[in-house]
């Protein structure tokens, strides 16, 4: 079957796990501090500490304490590591007091043994294929570069079909389309050929670029909105905030559609119920700070403040339009429900990880289109 005609989808697993920020408002800010230390309680300074999607980041000092400040109220993922220990993750809830987090890391297996490094006749092509996955080809992509790509090691499998990529440190990305440079901590990734699906979870840390000029600036900041208004983080923010319509976004079912990871035929039409969805019936309140998003059906959606980028056209991302309706021009995405249910906050961040699937529009945009959690805190 032609690439055209099977499914392109990406299962997006960025940094949504990090967590809810509390709107703009007059309040308290509160700080998380803590140590790092391994498996024998030694401290480990020099360690790095961040919370990820975010621009908060610090190292430890000689004592291996950490001190990250003025954090508003919220719930957080906070990411310990270090050269030769196994990173770690911490979910972290500030309310109404400043927090304190001791961190214990394990080292790594292979640290403790000479490591062999062998040569990859390859690398160059997977890295190649990594760059178009990872970054995607978006017009913010031709404006990125990995600082660092020998970190990355490569593993294909004839039997499997997949690609897969690790990363020994950091991947230190520099994006001047949007004027940050990112810290990339990769945990996994893998591209699956057969299904052309893609999948990869890591935590980012985000860093503001100086600008050269006042023209710089302006070109990045509306390179920032562009890149956030229609993406994911804007999509379920609109959803928790009950804002879908108002946001741009029109969201029809797919009632015909396989189950994510079944290839299908593109030729053959899917069958929509093009009667705008009701995201009232599909959210429950958890608390004050999340909702859950539960649903059966495939959701088509509608961004219809952009168009489709002229790059797009020929990704073999592109989803076609609906027929037999009305359906508005913009950008064509369909998300499909992994999980039974997904919890989204007020930010636009959702869990679990790998709960969404998402197909056409959505799907192109990676990490050249990534903004940090600030940005929609500050929209």
């Amino acid at each position: 079957m032609a690439l055209s005609k099977l499914k392109l989808a990406i299962t997006f697993i960025l940094f949504f796990t990090a967590g809810y920020v509390a709107p703009l408002r007059a309040q308290e800010n509160y700080s998380i501090n803590g140590t790092v230390k391994d498996e024998k309680g030694q401290t480990l300074p020099g360690a790095t500490v961040f919370l990820t999607g975010t621009k908060i980041i610090t190292v430890c000092d000689g004592e291996g304490l950490f001190h990250l400040n003025n954090i508003s109220p919220g719930s957080y993922v906070l990411v310990a590591k270090m050269i030769g220990f196994t990173a770690e993750s911490i979910p972290v809830a500030l309310k109404t007091a400043s927090v304190t987090v001791d961190v214990i890391l394990k080292q790594k297996i292979n640290a403790l043994n000479e490591v062999t490094i062998t040569f990859d006749p390859n690398w160059d092509d997977h890295f190649a294929e990594f760059k178009r996955k990872f970054l995607a080809t978006t017009p913010n992509a031709t404006e990125c570069k990995i600082l660092n790509p020998k970190v990355l090691h490569f593993r294909f499998s004839k039997r499997l079909n997949t690609l897969s990529a690790t990363a020994e440190d950091f991947i230190v990305i520099e994006n001047t389309a949007l004027g940050y440079k990112i810290n990339y901590l990769l945990k996994n990734f893998e591209y699956n050929y057969n299904t052309h699906i893609l999948e990869y979870q890591g935590s980012p840390s985000f860093a503001e670029l100086t600008p050269k000029s006042d023209k710089q600036l302006k070109y990045w900041n509306k390179n920032r909105e562009i890149a956030y208004k229609g993406s994911v983080t804007h999509f379920m923010k609109a959803i928790y905030d009950d804002r879908v319509l108002k946001e741009g976004f029109e969201v029809y079912k797919v009632i015909n559609k396989p189950p994510p990871g079944v290839p299908y035929d593109r030729e053959k039409p899917l069958r929509f119920d093009l009667h705008p969805v009701l995201f009232d019936s599909l959210l429950t309140v958890t608390d004050k700070y999340f909702k859950t998003l539960k649903y059966k059906d495939c959701l088509f959606v509608v961004y219809t403040n952009e168009r489709e980028s002229y790059e797009f056209s020929n990704t073999g991302y592109k989803l076609d339009r609906p027929t037999g309706g009305k359906v508005p021009n913009g950008q064509f995405s369909m998300v499909n429900l992994v999980d039974t249910s997904v919890s989204i906050d007020g930010n636009g961040n959702f869990s679990n990880p790998g709960g969404l699937l998402f197909e056409g529009y959505m799907a192109w945009e990676q990490i050249a289109d990534l903004m940090p959690l600030e940005y929609g805190k500050e929209k």
